[in-house]
C-alpha cells in the first residue's frame, strides 16, 4: 500500500477535478482513507513537464514514506470526449484508467521508503510480484517486445546485470541495432514505471529541475551517473492503452454504442450507432439525435452551465489540428477545445459518475 498518492495536473481546474475524483475514491472504499492524496498543477498553467512535476511533488511529499506520483497532466486529445476529465479518468470496466494503474502498482514488492512514478493514460501489464527494486538509485521496468512496438516507447538498453548503459527514445531500427539494443530479437520496451529511492529522490529534488520531461532529462542524466540506474525487464508484458475513441468504444460499447454518465437513458437518445455520449443529464432538454459514428459529450461549465462538444468517433485533435481549430459554443462565444476546457467545471465533472 501507498502511504501517498500525488496526481499531476495541467492546470488549475484539472486539478480540482483531480481532487474531486480522489475524495470521492476515499468515501466509497477504492482508496484506502488513511492514504494522503494530492493533486497539483504545473504553476501558472505554464506546462513543466514530467521531470518538473515530479520535482514539484517530491517537494510536498514525506520522502521517508512510499509514494505514488501519476502524471497526468496530457489533453486526451485522442479522445475528445474526454479531454476535459484527463487521461487517468479514461473509463475500463470496474473503473478508470487510474483505478487500475493503482491496484497493479500496488502489488508490487516495494521498499518502505521511496517514490513511484507512473504515466496516466497507460497500465503496464507484467509479472508484478517478481519486479526487483532493491537495488540503490532508480529502477525502471520495461518488457520484451519487437521493434515495431519498441519503437513507439523508450528502450532500455541494459548489461546481463540490469544496469542502464543507455536510453533510447522512440529509437530507428539502425539506432537500436547500433546501441545493442536488441536481445534475441526483442528489444526492452520502457513501460513508464521508475522507482526513485528515497535517498535519490532527495537529490533529485536538491537538484531543483524545473521543466523537462522525466523519460528524457532525467533518464539521460541517470545514464551519464546521477544516481545509479537499474532495469527489470519482464520476460513478458505489454502496455494497456486506450488511445482513440474507436478503441474505447470497442472496450466498453453494446450494440455499438457507449453512455457515460448520463442521467438520460439511452431510450430517450435517437442513436445511429458508432456513438460515444457522456456526461447528458437528466433533465436535458434537447432531443439527443446523432448520426452514424457520431459523439456527444455535455460539460459542465460554471455553476449550472452546459455546453455541448460533438464530435466524429474517429476525430483525432491531436494531429489534425481540431484542437485549436473546431470550435464550440461557450456562453454566447465560439472557442475551440482547447480554449473550452480550462472551462469546465472539473469538480462537476468528477460528481456526475
Amino acid at each position: 500500500m501507498f502511504d501517498a498518492i500525488v496526481l499531476t495536473a495541467a492546470n488549475g481546474a484539472q486539478a480540482r477535478g483531480y481532487r474531486a475524483e480522489l475524495v470521492r475514491r476515499q468515501k466509497d472504499g477504492r482508496l484506502d482513507p488513511r492514504v494522503k492524496t494530492l493533486a497539483l498543477s504545473d504553476p501558472g498553467g505554464r506546462r513543466v513537464g514530467s521531470l518538473g512535476a515530479t520535482v514539484r511533488a517530491l517537494a510536498k511529499i514525506d520522502l521517508t514514506k512510499r509514494t505514488l506520483i501519476c502524471h497526468s497532466g496530457g489533453d486526451a486529445r485522442r479522445t475528445p470526449g474526454y479531454a476535459a476529465r484527463g487521461k487517468a479518468f479514461i473509463p475500463l470496466k470496474g473503473g478508470a484508467m487510474f483505478d487500475e494503474i493503482v491496484r497493479n502498482m500496488s502489488r508490487l514488492a516495494l521498499p518502505e521508503a521511496g517514490v513511484l512514478v507512473v504515466c496516466g493514460d497507460v497500465a503496464p501489464r507484467f509479472d508484478y510480484e517478481a519486479a526487483d527494486f532493491s537495488r540503490p538509485g532508480v529502477t525502471g521496468v520495461g518488457y520484451w517486445d519487437d521493434y515495431e512496438q519498441a519503437s513507439r516507447h523508450g528502450v532500455y538498453v541494459a548489461d546481463r546485470d540490469g544496469r542502464v548503459r543507455n536510453f533510447l527514445q522512440k529509437p530507428s531500427r539502425a539506432a537500436a541495432e547500433a546501441s545493442g539494443a536488441f536481445r534475441r530479437g526483442k528489444l526492452a520496451v520502457d513501460t513508464g514505471i521508475f522507482w526513485i529511492d528515497a535517498p535519490t529522490a532527495e537529490r533529485t529534488l536538491a537538484a531543483g529541475w524545473k521543466m523537462g520531461d522525466l523519460y528524457e532529462r532525467f533518464a539521460a542524466e541517470l545514464v551519464r551517473g546521477f544516481a545509479p540506474f537499474w532495469a527489470h525487464v519482464a520476460r513478458r508484458g505489454d502496455l494497456f492503452h486506450v488511445g482513440t475513441s474507436r478503441e474505447l468504444l470497442a472496450l466498453l460499447g453494446k450494440d455499438g454504442v457507449h453512455l457515460d454518465a448520463c442521467g438520460l437513458p439511452r431510450g430517450k437518445m435517437d442513436l445511429a450507432g458508432g456513438n460515444i455520449v457522456t456526461g447528458v443529464p437528466a433533465d436535458w432538454p434537447k432531443k439527443v439525435r446523432l448520426a452514424k459514428n457520431e459523439c456527444l459529450a455535455v460539460l459542465p461549465v460554471g455553476r449550472a452551465g452546459w455546453t455541448e462538444v460533438r464530435y466524429g468517433l474517429d476525430d483525432n485533435f491531436k494531429e489534425d489540428g481540431k484542437w485549436e481549430r473546431k470550435l464550440f459554443r461557450l456562453d454566447g462565444k465560439r472557442v475551440s477545445l482547447k480554449e473550452l476546457v480550462p472551462h469546465v467545471n472539473a469538480v462537476r465533472l468528477a460528481r456526475m459518475r
